[in-house]
């Protein structure tokens, strides 16, 4: 029988270990979102600028009205970037404890159904590599999803947007 304070220390290192990587990822979500949120709010003044420039010096088509042009501006031109960079970070962090009480489960009835063997014992090396794993393999996923996305909503050059206005 396992002391009840085995069990504990091992959570001890575990709490230790999340807060280890749940700090810093917090740190560089906070300034992804610190960064899209000031790239957000100046690029609606940067657009009604451009079109007044534009418009001034014959660049834009007639048809095009200042709200299309904003609307398309801010789409090309807006921190596209941070923003999904931030969201994915913060989606990883929300994620994490979710996915790690899902391992844990699915690890506890693998143990179950292997007769509680040693090799598969919470807390121990192969229990271990599965919950390491299988948060980078979530955390993969999650960066995937939001790279896929990025690239595939990736607006083109503002010229060629306006003509398809």
């Amino acid at each position: 029988m396992k002391p009840i304070y085995a069990i504990s220390k091992v959570m001890v290192y575990a709490d230790i270990v999340l807060w280890a990587v749940f700090g810093p990822v917090a740190l560089v979500a906070l300034a992804f979102s610190v960064r899209a949120v000031i790239g957000w709010m100046g690029i609606t003044r940067d657009a009604h600028e451009d079109f007044d420039y534009r418009t001034q010096h014959g660049m834009i088509p007639a048809d095009v009205d200042r709200g299309a042009f904003v609307e398309t501006y801010r789409r090309i031109n807006g921190p596209r970037t941070s923003t999904y960079a931030a969201l994915a970070l913060w989606s990883v962090l929300l994620a994490t404890p979710i996915i790690a009480k899902i391992l844990e489960v699915a690890l506890d009835l693998l143990w179950q159904a292997s007769g509680q063997s040693r090799v598969f014992e919470p807390g121990y090396l192969v229990w271990a590599f599965f919950i390491f794993f299988g948060l980078f393999g979530a955390w993969a996923a999650i960066a995937y999803v939001f790279a896929r996305r990025y690239h595939a909503h990736t607006p083109g050059r503002l010229e060629d947007e306006l003509k398809s206005l």
